[in-house]
């Protein structure tokens, strides 16, 4: 992995108004140019909004849209993760976070994980997607998730068999409720999970949260940097637009994977073996 400066673009994306997000995205990117950021970091569905309901149609588009390919222009230089509502060939839509670089896009990743629980009604609207890839990028190998997926423990490790040096994950995660000592909920479960994933899996985490209010629901931010040990190296300021820049060095993974040799001693074909028998038996 190569040194990389990262910035987070911690947004309150305006509800099914591409035009404005559009604008705040190129916007924030011309500031990481002169501020010479490797890689800029998006919430989850940051040209759109969340809860868009009988929206989500209205708004999709194909990774060949204006609005699209005017972000991948402006990574000319550095990589960038942004998210959008994606217009498939068939006409599915899915809730998809692009990665760009250097004026292309070099990933596109389907949430897989639909929430369709409590608040959250994602699977009426969305297709599901059915993968984790990691690619490879100028700093390193990549992986991205988001939100959900980030919750379900094996969507980390099918990208840790695949060798990441950084796992993004971007997030539209509301605040909900508050812990004995004032702190919001959400987050500090967030950063368990993600400060676990990072140790565990031995790689940079970067979590990227929106912020902001739709139809009700407060959306918490807190995004953050966390390296290979679990500590967290940046993070934005909670229920509140902002920006956190952190540097990922190679010299942390190199110390962690020495540490501990996870990657080394881990047997995914005793994984594979045992997930057969449990569902040949279930």
């Amino acid at each position: 992995m190569k040194n990389a400066h990262i910035l987070l673009a911690q947004t309150a994306p305006a509800l099914g108004n591409v035009e404005r997000n559009l604008e705040q995205h190129l916007a924030i990117l011309k500031r990481a140019a002169k501020e010479r950021a490797d890689l800029v970091v998006f919430p989850e569905l940051s040209l759109t909004g969340y809860f868009l309901n009988d929206l989500t149609d209205d708004v999709a588009m194909a990774p060949t849209h204006p609005a699209v390919l005017k972000i991948v222009k402006a990574s000319k230089g550095r990589a960038a993760v942004f998210g959008f509502v994606e217009r498939a060939p068939d006409h599915r839509v899915y809730n998809s976070t692009a990665y760009a670089e250097d004026g292309k896009i070099l990933h596109i990743h389907r949430k897989v994980h639909l929430p369709t629980y409590g608040i959250f009604d994602d699977a009426r609207y969305l297709a599901a997607g059915s993968t984790f890839r990691a690619f490879d990028a100028k700093f390193g190998r990549v992986g991205v998730l988001i939100c959900e997926d980030a919750w379900h423990l094996a969507s980390s490790y099918l990208l840790f068999l695949q060798n990441v040096d950084l796992i993004v994950c971007v997030s539209a995660s509301p605040g909900r409720g508050l812990t004995e000592r004032g702190d919001v909920s959400a987050s500090r479960s967030w950063e368990a999970i993600l400060e676990a994933q990072a140790a565990l899996f031995q790689t940079f985490v970067i979590y990227c949260n929106r912020t902001g209010v739709e139809d009700g629901v407060t959306f918490f931010g807190g995004s953050r940097v966390i390296d290979p040990f679990g500590n967290v190296l940046a993070r934005a300021a909670e229920l509140e637009e902002g920006v956190a820049s952190a540097t990922l060095e190679d010299e942390a993974l190199r110390r962690a994977r020495v540490f501990a040799p996870m990657r080394r001693d881990e047997r995914p074909e005793l994984v594979l073996r045992e997930l057969r028998r449990i569902v040949e038996e279930a």
